[in-house]
Order: structure tokens, then C-alpha cells, then sequence
């Protein structure tokens, strides 16, 4: 038998973890059940099996300057499901996969380019380098953020995109 942690609404705000940003004094307040790394913690697996609650669509929205409508696209369901699954309270193990994969790209964006602002300007303007598709919008798909996140690590290694 397995055990299960239950993760409440609460959670988030309860146990959010601040990190850094690298050139500025802000800091980013976060799910504490996030990777802290490329690796993912057991504890953000588990977290992601049971799914996570509902809040986390509000935090993102928030964070990334998104319409529910952008946001509903960008984790791939319906604005419907999206208003359902805050009323149940949480969202289903493929869409937590894919918030968690947006959180992990605002973060390293943020310790990239200096703060949480420059990291929601910078997910959604369109680049060059993702053929003029903006990197949020790029990242729908898990080889699309892995792409973003070499990019990512090539500006902050100063190597020409």
C-alpha cells in the first residue's frame, strides 16, 4: 500500500518557497511541491499523480498576465473544464503535468532575466529563435518547453540564440 498525501486548496499559499531572482531583489513565491531542479522531487510526482488544486490556474493566470482563455489554451482544455476544476478543486494528473511544466519555465525565465516581471514579458513576446512563436506559447508541448529552457540557458550563458 502506498501512502498518499493530501495536498489541501491551502497548500499553496500555506507552503509557497521564495526564490531568488538573479539580478534583482525580488523574490518569487512559489508551490513548495515544485522541483527544485531539473529532477523532480517524489513529493512533486505524487503531488502531480493526485493532482493539484485548482488554485495554482489562479497563480499562474496571475503571474503570467494571461486571459482565462489564453491560459485554458495553453494547458490545453476548455475554459468549461477550467471553471469546473476549480469547483471540484483540482485538476486532473495531465493538467497538473502541464502547470507544473509552465511554473518550472516562469521560474527559470525569472532567475534568467532578473525578476518575475521580465520573465512574464519576456514567456510572451514572439522569438526568433521559436521560428516567432512566443515561448509560452512554444511550451505547450514538453519538447517545446525543453527547447525554451535550453534557450533559456543560452542567454544566460551569453551564447547567440
Amino acid at each position: 500500500m502506498v501512502a498518499t498525501r493530501h495536498i489541501t486548496p491551502g497548500h499553496l499559499s500555506q507552503n509557497a518557497m521564495a526564490v531568488p531572482a538573479q539580478r534583482s531583489t525580488e523574490t518569487i513565491s512559489l508551490p513548495s511541491y515544485l522541483p527544485a531542479s531539473e529532477e523532480p522531487a517524489t513529493e512533486t510526482v505524487e503531488a502531480i499523480r493526485e493532482g493539484l488544486p485548482a488554485e495554482v490556474l489562479g497563480w499562474l493566470k496571475e503571474r503570467l498576465g494571461l486571459t482565462a482563455e489564453e491560459l485554458a489554451g495553453v494547458i490545453h482544455i476548455s475554459r468549461r473544464t477550467m471553471s469546473r476544476r476549480k469547483k471540484e478543486g483540482r485538476l486532473k494528473p495531465d493538467e497538473s503535468e502541464r502547470a507544473v511544466r509552465l511554473i518550472r519555465l516562469y521560474r527559470r525565465a525569472a532567475e534568467v532575466l532578473g525578476g518575475p516581471e521580465e520573465a512574464t514579458e519576456w514567456l510572451r513576446e514572439e522569438n526568433f529563435a521559436l521560428g516567432g512563436e512566443t515561448p509560452l506559447g512554444f511550451a505547450d508541448t514538453e519538447p517545446g518547453a525543453r527547447r525554451v529552457e535550453r534557450l533559456l540557458g543560452q542567454i544566460e550563458h551569453g551564447i547567440p540564440t
